[in-house]
């Protein structure tokens, strides 16, 4: 088969520890196995770390790198995603989180199923994190399955690539973390083949996660919570009836 067409986007947050280990793997993996490709870096416009000028240096050096700012008033990570999406310029696009917990080599293991499946969802076959944050995410998924008749293992899991057929067929509006999942939940809806594949997961060496309490709980902060709930209610009545 032909090597394929591929964006790939990183999300990212005062990541400047992270960012240079990631895209010098991403271009090393993209070199090896798509024709074309792009490698879109969208970083939060409230970054106070130097994750942008880190992404401009990259950016100078490799055209194919692009630096994207999402501004301070769009804040969320599924806004960042919305971004990647929007801007993506190659039918198959796959995003995953800047933090360095996955190795991009897994992205092979996805190669074999582009073009015979719309999505292919990565799920940690291990979950290196924190207790707290395991027991949370298995909940968060128990409850996603029930509210949407999600289907898949790993419905939090940002390791994961898209047809941009499916983009161009669903309207994403989720700008939290619930993003993840209304991408499945509405490309579900719509029919669209959906193909789960293992891939691993490191614990966090560089840098902090920005949605937890700094007093070592790893909990979600108390805003990040709401906001998430606020757009399960609206997802739901989207999906369920809206029938978006």
């Amino acid at each position: 088969m032909p090597k394929p067409n591929i964006t790939m986007f990183f999300p990212a947050y005062n990541e400047a520890e992270n960012i240079p280990k990631l895209l010098n793997l991403a271009v090393k993996v993209l070199n090896d196995v798509a024709n074309e490709y792009e490698i879109l870096v969208i970083v939060y416009e409230g970054s106070s770390d130097g994750t942008i000028d880190i992404v401009k240096k990259f950016e100078k050096k490799n055209k194919k790198i692009k630096l994207l700012i999402q501004p301070k008033e769009k804040k969320g990570i599924g806004y960042a995603k919305i971004m990647g999406f929007t801007y993506a310029k190659y039918p198959f696009i796959f995003y995953a989180d800047s933090d360095n917990q996955f190795d991009l080599n897994d992205f092979r293991k996805f190669l074999k199923y582009i073009g015979k499946y719309d999505i292919i969802a990565g799920y940690r076959i291990k979950r290196h994190d924190p207790k707290a944050r395991v027991i949370i995410s298995k909940i968060y998924n128990l409850l996603m399955r029930f509210l949407f008749g999600a289907k898949e293992k790993d419905l939090d899991c940002a390791f994961r690539l898209v047809s941009k057929k499916v983009i161009n067929s669903i309207n994403l509006t989720c700008s939290t973390g619930l993003a993840t999942t209304e991408i499945l939940a509405k490309a579900r809806k719509k029919g669209f083949k959906i193909k789960e594949v293992g891939v691993n997961h490191y614990p966090r060496i560089l840098g902090k996660p920005v949605f937890e309490w700094e007093i070592g709980l790893n909990l979600p902060k108390p805003s990040v919570v709401v906001n998430i709930l606020k757009e399960t209610f609206r997802l739901w009545i989207d999906i369920h009836i809206r029938g978006k």
